[in-house]
């Protein structure tokens, strides 16, 4: 009876010891495991600005429109490229959605931006504030290509649950009428205004690939480190 006891006390500890020693080595993958979580706002700032070398382009109506200047390349003041998308190509997985909407308007038939960026997640507010019918056909290739109509003035909002490229946005109403719409799973991205100029905020410490998207010029990239003072990137796109 004792040999029995002792028997299974050996076998117990023996289990005990082996347990401890996958703890043990598992604990060794803490800080590898921490890496992989994903990231929350951090204090880093990337700040630019997008500028066009050369002669800017002649403003142009576009054809059948009552109008309506071409949008596809506004330089503004200084030279700078309005409707560009700055973002991290190789971003961190985000820990949180933004809050506020993106917004495309459509204003005396134009979308209103041109060029609209949104996170997966983020509310995306459809509107129209023209008493008129109008509809707002987002082309996407990824997400589910979607149509959706305002016999008058009004907003529908929706949100986008997959990353993809810029695609563009059309109304079936009015074929002059266009926008781009950028859709990213992580929140760090912006789109330049009339100056060029762009700022992303919130950004965690590391190494990473900002892109600059244009629809009509080619797409640049440069490497870039953010830390505690704020990063300065710029872009420079030449003439066509």
């Amino acid at each position: 009876m004792q040999a029995c006891k002792l028997k299974r006390l050996l076998i117990r500890t023996g289990l005990l010891a082996v347990m401890l020693g996958v703890l043990s080595a598992t604990g060794c993958d803490r800080p590898e495991a921490a890496d992989n979580r994903p990231a929350a706002p951090g204090d880093g700032v990337i700040q630019g600005r997008i500028i066009f070398s050369g002669a800017a382009p002649a403003s142009k109506i576009i054809p059948g429109s009552p109008l309506i200047p071409d949008e596809s390349i506004v330089v503004g003041s200084a030279g700078g490229l309005k409707n560009v998308i700055v973002f991290l190509k190789d971003a961190p997985k985000a820990s949180f959605v933004l809050q506020s909407p993106a917004i495309l308007d459509q204003i005396k038939c134009v979308y209103t931006p041109h060029v609209v960026a949104v996170q997966t997640g983020q509310t995306l507010r459809l509107k129209s504030s023209d008493a008129m019918m109008h509809n707002v056909h987002l082309k996407c290739l990824v997400n589910p290509d979607a149509n959706y109509g305002f016999p008058t003035a009004g907003q529908h909002d929706i949100a986008l649950s997959s990353a993809e490229a810029p695609f563009p946005v059309r109304c079936d109403v009015h074929p002059w009428m266009g926008a781009w719409i950028g859709v990213f799973d992580h929140p760090w991205f912006a789109v330049t205004g009339e100056d060029g100029k762009f700022r992303i905020d919130h950004v965690p410490p590391g190494r990473y690939t900002l892109v600059a998207w244009q629809e009509v010029l080619p797409q640049q990239e440069q490497q870039i480190v953010v830390g505690a003072s704020p990063t300065e990137a710029d872009f420079t796109f030449q003439a066509p």
